[in-house]
């Protein structure tokens, strides 16, 4: 009985155990939270914000295609890589239409010669047989008097005769003489329109000159040649655009090729927002770069964006602003092992280039402008201004009535100074957008703004009204004589439109020598034909030597590429040493968190986490001063032990703590 006793009380007390061990397990969570923790430092913390960007041309022009009257097919293409000089040929477009429309234009410009070289000769016969007429009717008129004086001796019948024939004869000089005018004026008509045809085709002529002149597209600045992207065709999205190759058509306007400026360059990154409220611009910076990393560059924080953006493609939906810090070109070149002569010669090409203060667009070829200021349309006929005879030309470079300014082309037909000029009253029809004539034409732009500056400064306070061609000729002369320019032999020759070539288009008044307005005005540069002279002007920034002269760049297997060993796009690290602080307090900055608009960390105490209010001293993207709180030593969380699991679990992605804080991550 006993022993059975024993077994049931043996039995029993297993039951008991394994019914506690069971509530036990039952208490037990699912999983053991694993929360992770950090010790509070205390020591001197140097307060630094890192970034990481990429490095970029300072200086970069964008050459695009130009509008030919149509789709424009390249012929020949910089390679990729390469570097160009300045006046290198980058692009070449076909111009065999240009040429063809090139000769029609100046066909017709002959054609037009000829009719009025036929019109001329028609009215110098018919201005000879007027004359002989005129003579005959005026012997008449003069033997019908001298019958009239010869009526007090004869009968009153036959002297009322003469008296009826003197008055005929008188009115047959008299018609006739109207009739000659008539006709003057109308071969006057005639020359006029044929003018105005011949006008017109030179604009055409000047219009194809500038066409064919943008079909070679030269490098304005020394740097890299980066093609761009065909956009032309029909591509599918996320196919990939090829580059713009030889005998491709494009459309006006498409960007064709980037010439980067390597001379000079700087790193483009972004910053967080606790970290931009820290920067300054002209902080110093410490840049390392991937391709070298074992060594550092010196910079300085160039600019700032005021504004911060966000790259949703990035997946990084918080938003960053721009910083550019610029970098010390000499050291890192000295540092890429460059000899200090290519360091000095890359440094020049950087300062001629900061001089032509470039931007990243196309570079405009006419240099002319409008009454407005504005730049005159390529071809189009230019505008001489209210002047007083060959008033010279003003700060816009163009000639007002027709000065002597580097302006723009000669524009045929334009309208010439209005005023009372040395040529007489009335409008001209010449004075045109300056134009490299007369005694400037052969003279540098350095040159010619002295010449400009001094003929200036020497007119100041006088009317240009009162000053002859003659005198404003002495002028120039001693002008160019004081500053060592050599005078042309045949000297300055004044013409109805001042010292420059201004336009083609007759002139109202006479000329010096008497000859009459509607007479062509030679032009001072001595050319005869005014096709040569189009052909031999400078047409946009290049001379047509420089663009017959300029060569596509070498290969980059072929060059010594010295001066490309740093390309655009490489990617940095930048370190900003904003402020060091001596004996503080500093936890990670996912260590503080936002609870009800107070800032708590989480102390960890018997594997229990509490929660204490702290002050913040400083703080940056990664770091967190605290001015109490808390003691040196102690264990806080990296994450909000009080959190439930569903909002523990979508905040994984939040980055922890920070993702409470402004731009936190």
């Amino acid at each position: 009985m006993k022993k059975a006793i024993y077994r049931l009380i043996g039995v029993a007390i297993l039951a008991g155990a394994v019914w506690g061990g069971y509530r036990f397990f039952q208490q037990l969570p699912a999983r053991q939270e694993q929360v992770p923790t950090t010790k509070v430092q205390r020591g001197d913390v140097v307060i630094r914000a890192y970034s990481r960007g990429e490095l970029r041309a300072v200086r970069s022009v964008t050459l695009t295609a130009p509008n030919l009257f149509g789709t424009v097919q390249t012929t020949r293409l910089a390679p990729m890589g390469s570097l160009a000089k300045e006046k290198d040929l980058v692009v070449e477009y076909d111009d065999s239409e240009r040429k063809s429309a090139l000769e029609e234009a100046q066909l017709s410009v002959e054609s037009v010669d000829e009719q009025i070289k036929k019109a001329k000769a028609d009215l110098a016969i018919q201005q000879s047989q007027d004359a002989v007429t005129l003579l005959k009717t005026r012997y008449d008129v003069r033997r019908a008097e001298l019958e009239v004086q010869r009526n007090p001796i004869i009968s009153a019948i036959d002297g009322k005769k003469n008296v009826l024939t003197l008055e005929q004869s008188k009115r047959a000089l008299q018609q006739l003489e109207s009739d000659i005018q008539s006709r003057q004026e109308q071969a006057d008509s005639a020359l006029a329109v044929f003018q105005e045809q011949r006008n017109r085709s030179l604009i055409d002529v000047q219009r194809e000159l500038q066409r064919i002149a943008q079909t070679k597209t030269l490098a304005p600045i020394t740097g890299l040649v980066a093609i761009k992207q065909n956009r032309a065709g029909n591509f599918n999205f996320g196919q990939q655009l090829p580059d713009i190759r030889e005998g491709d058509t494009l459309q006006p306007g498409m960007p064709v090729v980037d010439v980067l400026d390597l001379s000079e360059l700087e790193v483009w990154a972004k910053v967080g927002e606790l970290d931009r409220a820290n920067l300054k611009e002209g902080q110093d910076a410490l840049l390392q770069l991937d391709a070298i990393p074992e060594k550092r560059f010196q910079g300085k924080i160039k600019a700032m964006s005021g504004t911060a953006t966000s790259d949703v493609f990035s997946g990084d939906p918080s938003k960053k602003f721009d910083v550019v810090f610029s970098i010390d070109m000499r050291q890192l070149l000295a540092g890429l092992g460059m000899k200090q002569t290519d360091v000095d010669r890359i440094m020049r090409t950087a300062e001629s280039n900061a001089r032509k203060n470039v931007v990243n667009s196309a570079a405009t070829l006419s240099s002319g402008r409008d009454p407005q200021g504005r730049d005159a349309a390529p071809g189009a006929p230019g505008a001489g201004g209210q002047g007083s005879g060959g008033v010279p030309a003003d700060s816009a470079g163009r000639d007002q009535g027709g000065g002597f300014g580097p302006g723009g082309m000669p524009g045929p037909g334009g309208r010439g100074g209005q005023g009372p000029g040395a040529r007489g009253q009335g409008t001209g029809a010449g004075g045109g957008q300056g134009g490299r004539g007369g005694a400037t034409a052969n003279l540098s732009d350095q040159d010619r703004q002295k010449v400009r500056d001094a003929m200036q400064k020497a007119m100041a306070g006088k009317d240009p009204a009162s000053i002859t061609p003659e005198d404003r000729q002495k002028m120039m002369q001693d002008v160019m004589t004081k500053s060592g320019m050599a005078v042309p032999a045949a000297g300055l020759v004044p013409s109805g439109r001042g010292l420059g070539t201004g336009g083609q288009g007759p002139v109202s008044g006479r000329d010096p020598q008497g000859r009459d307005a509607t007479q062509r005005v030679a032009t001072t540069s001595g050319l005869a034909n005014p096709l040569d002279m189009m052909r031999r002007t400078a047409i946009g920034p290049y001379t047509e030597e420089e663009r017959n002269n300029a060569k596509l760049p070498l290969p980059p297997e072929q060059d010594s590429q010295v001066q490309v060993l740093l390309r655009p796009g490489l990617l940095a690290d930048v370190e900003i040493q904003v402020e060091k602080l001596p004996d503080v307090i500093h936890v990670p900055a996912q260590a503080v968190f936002d609870k009800n608009g107070k800032h708590v960390v989480f102390v960890q105490k018997n594997r229990k986490f509490e929660a204490r209010e702290v002050q913040l001293v400083k703080q940056s993207e990664s770091l967190m001063v605290l001015a109490g709180g808390v003691q040196a030593g102690e264990v806080v969380a990296l994450a909000d032990p009080t959190a439930d699991k569903k909002s523990k679990s979508d905040k994984k992605s939040s980055g922890g703590g920070m993702s409470g804080m402004p731009g936190g991550k």
